[in-house]
This record gives structure tokens, sequence and C-alpha cells, in this order.
């Protein structure tokens, strides 16, 4: 408890973190997630708002009751992750938190992050969050890849990634991003302003983030939960066959990416050529014919005949994964325990 308050004087001290809030037509969000900033807002140095134009009076809002003394506003056209790159340009600390609408994070969880991330020195720090609905009532577990790492690997304490697992476990769970929920993490401030997110992948720029720079990043994890996601109703649902075309596109592109430029990890390079005799085409495949408008019945005879090789390769997928999967003492080299890590 005393070295948690010392370090917590430290940060209050020194010139250490900023904060960017990226706001657009948030308003019904604002009373609930301002309610939670106000209960650690005091150990930033500077909390950069970015407001896309709003229209609901979102920044309106935020004027009227947001005070800091290191407090500047941005107003830029619409754009989520150009909005995030622009306020983190706007930066000068040394670690920054992403504070986007209706996720929250608590003062104690924060400060761990802080703790953890300059014990690590990690240039990120991941951590698991709990999910909730827009009026903060509990939503089940999305058992995002955080909490699939964590759990693969058996750690109770915080550990960092070697970057040749972190790029291959990057691949591997797209579109889902490896970094869980930016609001739930902490980055390396140096190393973020250098790294902008992907703007041409939609709302996973965060996936395509670490998919492009794992080969550079020292990516610590944490088990510990101290955060929330909000689950927004959404106006665009991808369809499976988008999400496929989004996931491949991303796939193609990052990893030639890294091909051009020689970042290619041995694991990850091991890796790919499995991934693209997937047999997610046959399912995006024979989702589609049984959702084919009409309920026609040459349709659905296609689709008994596309789901029995579905099942066909995906049992083989199955097997070759068992059997060729790294074992949990290969898994165990890919880490380094935070009480491993020479001070």
């Amino acid at each position: 408890m005393i070295l948690a308050r010392f370090f917590e004087m430290t940060v209050f001290l020194s010139p250490r973190l900023s904060v960017v809030l990226p706001t657009y037509n948030c308003l019904h969000l604002m009373e609930r997630h301002l309610g939670s900033l106000m209960g650690w807002i005091d150990l930033a140095d500077e909390l950069v708002v970015v407001d896309s134009r709003s229209t609901d009076g979102t920044l309106a809002f935020l004027r009227a009751h947001l005070q800091h003394p290191g407090l500047r506003v941005i107003e830029r056209d619409p754009g989520l992750y150009a909005s995030w790159n622009e306020g983190i340009a706007a930066t000068r600390g040394r670690w920054i938190y992403i504070s986007t609408a209706g996720d929250t994070i608590e003062r104690q969880h924060l400060l761990h992050l802080l703790r953890i991330g300059e014990e690590m020195r990690a240039d990120v720090v991941v951590s698991p969050p709990r999910f909730v609905y827009e009026d903060g009532q509990p939503h089940h577990d999305l058992n995002w890849p955080p909490s699939k790492v964590l759990r693969e690997f058996g750690e109770e304490v915080p550990f960092t990634l070697d970057w040749k697992a972190a790029q291959y476990l990057a691949f591997q769970h797209c579109p889902s991003a490896l970094l869980g929920s930016s609001a739930s993490n902490l980055y390396r401030g140096s190393h973020l302003r250098l790294r902008p997110f992907p703007t041409e992948y939609g709302n996973v720029g965060d996936t395509g983030w670490i998919m492009r720079y794992a080969a550079e990043t020292c990516l610590g994890l944490t088990p510990a939960v101290g955060s929330t996601f909000c689950i927004h109703d959404k106006s665009v649902v991808l369809t499976p066959n988008a999400c496929y075309e989004l996931m491949k596109k991303m796939m193609e592109a990052e990893y030639q990416r890294l091909e051009s430029e020689q970042r290619v990890g041995p694991i990850l390079k091991r890796y790919m050529p499995e991934q693209r005799r997937s047999s997610h085409p046959l399912w995006v495949k024979k989702h589609m014919l049984w959702h084919t408008r009409g309920n026609h019945f040459g349709d659905r005879s296609r689709w008994v005949g596309v789901t029995l090789a579905y099942l066909w390769h995906r049992g083989r997928e199955i097997l070759r994964d068992h059997f060729s999967a790294p074992t949990f003492q290969q898994k165990q080299r890919w880490i380094k325990p935070l009480h491993t890590i020479a001070r």
C-alpha cells in the first residue's frame, strides 16, 4: 500500500501520462464516462479531446463539465483512427492512455499499468476488460484474444511476449485484436507517436496495428482486470462474407508489407501457408447458402454438400493443429514473466 501510494505521488509529480479522448456523437455515454474519468484524471499531465464534429452536443457537454489544467481540444472531420492518430500526435507524455467513449478504467488499474510498463520496459501493456452495456450493466465475457493468450500461457503474473510469438498470435487471431481494447491498455508515447494506427481497416485498426508493428514492439500482458469495454449498438454489422474478405485483405496486405521489409518472423512464416488453406471460405459459403432469400430447394441442397465439405476440412484442421501446434513447454519459451526481467 505504501509503495502504491509512493508510485502514485511520483506519477502525479512527473510529466508522465497523456490521455487522448476521441469523441463523435456520444453524448449519451459522456455522463457515465466522465464520472469514471474524474476518479483518476489528476494522474494525467495533459488531456487531449479530439471531437469529430459531433452534432449531438457532445463537445458542448465536455466544455461545460470537463476541467483539467492540461486540456486541449481538437476539432476535425470524422474518421475513427484518423482522430486517434491526430490526438496521439498532439501528446508529449511518456505514456499514452486512449479513453474511448463509454469505456472506463479504475485508478488503481491505471497505476498498475504504469508501474509494470516501466518495470517490464514494455512498449504496450495489454489487460483484459470486463464487458458492459451502454448503461453500465454487465455483459457476458466475449473471450477476446488477451484472455485467451493469458489462459494459454498459464501465467498469473505480468509477462512480456517474444516479438516472434506476438507477430504470430496477431495474425492467428485476426480480425480480432491481440491488443483487445485500447481503453484497457497503455502505450509508450515515443513508440506510439512514430507508429500511427492503420486507417484502411474500418473499426479494426487495433488489429492492423499489432500485425504491422509486433516485430518492433515489446508487448506486455497482465492478468489484472480493472477496466470495462462498452458494447455499443452498431449501425453497420459486417456479414460473414464481408468479415472474411476483411480478414483476407488484412492478412495479405500486412504479410506482404512485412515480407517487403524483411520482418516476417519464423513462427509466422511457418503459419501463413496453413492459414491460406483454411476452411473458413467454406464456412462463409455455407452460411450464405443457408440465409439465401427465398429459401430455394437448390440452395438448401448445395448447403448440405458445402456443410459436409466444411466439416471434413475443419476436422482435418483440428487434427493438424493438435499434432503441429506448439507445446506448452515451447510456448513458455516465448514469454518472460515480470519477476525474471532484470531491473
